[in-house]
């Protein structure tokens, strides 16, 4: 299932490789190099999945998913963590910004489609009515 998907990584090959991976998949995809900026495209393109690097000179970390996620109007909205650290770390960040997913990226080619698509699948569930 397609889906409306937001990148950020600062790394531009990083960026590419990711890029390319989601659009073969037939992904409708932005991208940008930094965070700033991503509130607005989430809000206006209706993003369903955002996409982030999760070690950038603007925000480090876990601030920019923390942003997303307290944020009311983006509640519905997939968090998939990508990074090169250990995956205890991603884990670890994961868990204390309640993100959905996290790929390393030297799994990205093998797992990134896959975890985008059980991400949409799972927030479509939480969304359906009782």
């Amino acid at each position: 299932m397609p889906a409306r998907i937001l990148l950020i990584d600062d790394d531009d090959v990083a960026r590419e490789l990711l890029l390319s991976l989601l659009v073969a998949a037939g992904h409708q995809v932005w991208e940008l190099p930094s965070p700033i900026g991503a509130t607005r495209i989430i809000l206006s393109e209706q993003i369903e999945v955002v996409i982030l690097d999760i070690f950038m000179p603007q925000m480090n970390r876990d601030k920019s998913a923390k942003m997303l996620r307290e944020n009311p109007r983006m509640q519905g909205l997939g968090i998939i963590l990508v990074s090169s650290c250990s995956e205890a770390e991603l884990r670890t960040l994961a868990e204390r910004v309640g993100a959905d997913a996290i790929v390393s990226k030297a799994d990205a080619r093998s797992r990134l489609t896959q975890e985008v698509g059980r991400v949409l699948r799972t927030r479509t569930r939480s969304k359906a009515p009782v």
